[in-house]
């Protein structure tokens, strides 16, 4: 009966949209495996990555990152990115956006425990289609309909792919009034700088997986790893080392002072949350 009026609810979200730019009419589809949507011939499904964070010598998921993947017909894997380049229209993108978005938020509703956390990426392109004081909005109340409150969810942005730093500020604050917390994606590649983390005063920073493959190669790098960490406490947020794929990585990481860890060192991506802790705190 609940999961009947969850579909009713968000699938009448989804068909009042103008067949200009919802091409096609998704359906959602509750299964063993969990939440799965299909638009046309395509079917989008969630798995999740565990981020950890070190509790009492143990390492413990306190969060996991969403990630989608999009299967045709034959069931061959589709690309993010090419699944997303076919939106025919900005309008069509935000569609597709929040649609994979409720996906992943009904998958991880089904078997979160308390206090875990949501993060999700939202696309530069998402951001630059919505008006400004409207960012998160309709999501929020979408994610009630999964039985999600904002609070629940840390929203990932990649800063350099918006070049309009007022936009990309005005889209932050209104999240944050909305109760989400943001997370700077990919920090270090690309245009990413100082000053625009100042002005943006994210909660979360996840460092770009190249500074720590560079910090473990080079000793130069290395050194100054841990002073970027700190520099990013100073301006108030946690950091997120991902990509951790070693024992080496994880231990530069650990002890350069990052707040969560994330990376195959830990656990793959799986369509059911990681709630196991790990012993891999040691010196």
């Amino acid at each position: 009966m609940e999961h009947a009026m969850q579909l009713n609810r968000l699938l009448g979200y989804f068909n009042q949209w103008p067949p200009a730019v919802a091409r096609q009419r998704p359906t959602l589809n509750f299964s063993d495996h969990g939440t799965f949507a299909l638009y046309g011939e395509l079917r989008l499904c969630s798995v999740f990555q565990p981020i950890m964070q070190c509790r009492g010598g143990r390492l413990q998921p306190v969060a996991h990152e969403a990630l989608l993947r999009v299967t045709d017909k034959a069931g061959q894997p589709l690309a993010v990115d090419r699944f997303f380049a076919q939106a025919s229209c900005p309008e069509e993108f935000v569609y597709l956006d929040r649609l994979s978005r409720v996906v992943h938020a009904l998958n991880f509703a089904a078997q979160a425990e308390a206090g875990d956390l949501l993060f999700l990426n939202v696309h530069g392109q998402h951001l630059l289609s919505i008006a400004n004081g409207r960012h998160g909005s309709t999501f929020e109340t979408l994610l009630g309909y999964c039985g999600l409150q904002a609070q629940q969810v840390v929203l990932e942005i990649v800063e350099s792919e918006i070049a309009d730093l007022q936009l990309l500020d005005a889209a932050i604050h209104s999240y944050k009034h909305k109760g989400f917390r943001i997370a700077i994606d990919d920090f270090g590649a690309g245009h990413s700088n100082f000053d625009r983390l100042w002005q943006l005063t994210p909660d979360l920073v996840k460092l770009d997986r190249s500074l720590l493959t560079q910090s473990t190669l080079n000793e130069r790098a290395r050194t100054v790893f841990p002073k970027l960490i700190d520099i990013i406490h100073d301006l108030g947020g946690q950091v997120v080392c991902e990509g951790i794929e070693t024992e080496a990585q994880h231990q530069l990481a650990w002890h350069s002072g990052a707040d969560l860890l994330q990376g195959f060192h830990y656990a793959r991506p799986a369509a059911t949350l990681h709630h196991a802790g790990l012993e891999l705190c040691a010196a």
